[in-house]
């Protein structure tokens, strides 16, 4: 299977917001979208900033947080909504492969 793969690393910027946009298009376009928050990214998931990811949730796309960076945001795993999986990045690549990799 083939889709697009999202690898962001910061919590906003034009590069995430146009990240987010490909992502969105993509999922829209009927591709399957897994997205992997990392870094500074994992804020994105905070139930206070957690609108960008909206239409992203919307379209059935997956969404992945790093646990390690999670534990290091203070944000509590029970925080996350239902569809957001705590993984690491080996098994969410492994999930991927065939995917196209966008960065941000």
């Amino acid at each position: 299977m083939t889709g697009l793969a999202l690898l962001i690393a910061e919590a906003g910027g034009p590069r995430v917001a146009l990240a987010l946009e490909a992502a969105a298009a993509a999922a829209a376009l009927g591709e399957r979208v897994e997205v992997f928050l990392a870094g500074e990214g994992v804020r994105l998931v905070a139930p206070e900033a957690a609108a960008p990811l909206a239409t992203l949730r919307e379209l059935g796309a997956g969404l992945h947080v790093c646990q390690t960076a999670l534990a290091a945001s203070g944000i509590q795993a029970s925080d996350l909504a239902p569809e957001v999986a705590p993984s690491g990045l080996l098994s969410f690549l492994a999930g991927v492969r065939g995917f196209r990799l966008l960065l941000a």
